[in-house]
């Protein structure tokens, strides 16, 4: 009974541990994320501003299965480790860029202008070996009005913190009707998943999520202004694991030993 006890207390405070915010931020967290509204459409009538620096609508971007990225350019924390993994998987895959899919990058910060955009792409194509293809990884801006239509339409729920903003790290995977069809969670990706997507996006089929954990293990930094991993967070839950089964361990062999006594 005594141990039952120590591991009832003990497992009181490492989920304790576990959810304690780790600034008064966090709890904000929670209001910033993917409302996730598969089977539903982006809102093609957004107005975009191409690296040409004309305006365009998103149904006349859209012709092919699309991988949307929602990012700001001048972002200190996920947003360009999100664009490198988007070249990362652009190199990888065995699909063309331009022809069997489009990857498009859309600024949320309205303030941002399409140079910044334009930096950005070259810094990426720089790096990468499909020089060619990743010409076609399109970069836009908008304005407020547009921005609160697109982010709305695709559940991409984001605050502003001071100059900076807390929002969530992933891309979208949309049919070329711009139908939502898939969240992709994360900074990185496998080829295979993001090639899978693609086809399911071709199909118009609806998948699920790909990298949900990282909603748990992502919290955001208030002095960075940035998510970082949740070491706390995910170590407490190891943690908490390794001691329950630790225990049961231990409380399985007295019991053993005991009816070996018995005996």
């Amino acid at each position: 009974m005594s141990q039952f006890k120590a591991l009832l207390v003990l497992c009181i405070c490492l989920v304790s541990i576990s959810s304690y915010p780790q600034t008064p931020l966090f709890n904000q967290q929670m209001q910033v994320g993917f409302e996730e509204k598969q089977g539903q459409y982006a809102d093609l009538s957004t107005k975009l501003v191409n690296e040409a620096g004309d305006t365009v609508l998103l149904k006349n971007v859209i012709h092919r299965p699309t991988i949307l990225n929602l990012v700001y350019f001048q972002c200190a924390g996920t947003c360009s480790p999100l664009m490198w993994g988007i070249s990362k998987f652009i190199d990888g895959m065995d699909l063309q860029l331009g022809k069997d899919y489009d990857v498009i990058t859309i600024s949320f910060d309205p303030t941002e202008n399409i140079k910044l955009g334009i930096n950005k792409k070259a810094s990426y194509i720089a790096t990468m070996k499909k020089k060619e293809d990743a010409k076609n990884w399109l970069f836009f801006v908008s304005d407020s009005t547009d921005v609160a239509k697109l982010t709305k339409s695709v559940g991409f729920i984001y605050q502003k913190e001071n100059d900076q903003y807390v929002h969530p790290t992933g891309l979208i995977a949309l049919a070329a009707d711009g139908k939502i069809v898939r969240y992709l969670r994360g900074i990185d990706f496998l080829p295979f998943d993001i090639k899978i997507t693609l086809v399911e996006a071709a199909k118009g089929k609806i998948g699920p999520s790909i990298n949900r954990l990282l909603a748990i293990c992502y919290g955001y930094d208030s002095k960075g202004n940035q998510f970082v991993f949740n070491v706390t967070r995910v170590s407490a839950i190891v943690i908490l694991f390794m001691v329950v089964i630790f225990f049961i361990v231990l409380s399985l062999s007295r019991i053993k030993f005991k009816k070996k006594v018995d005996k």
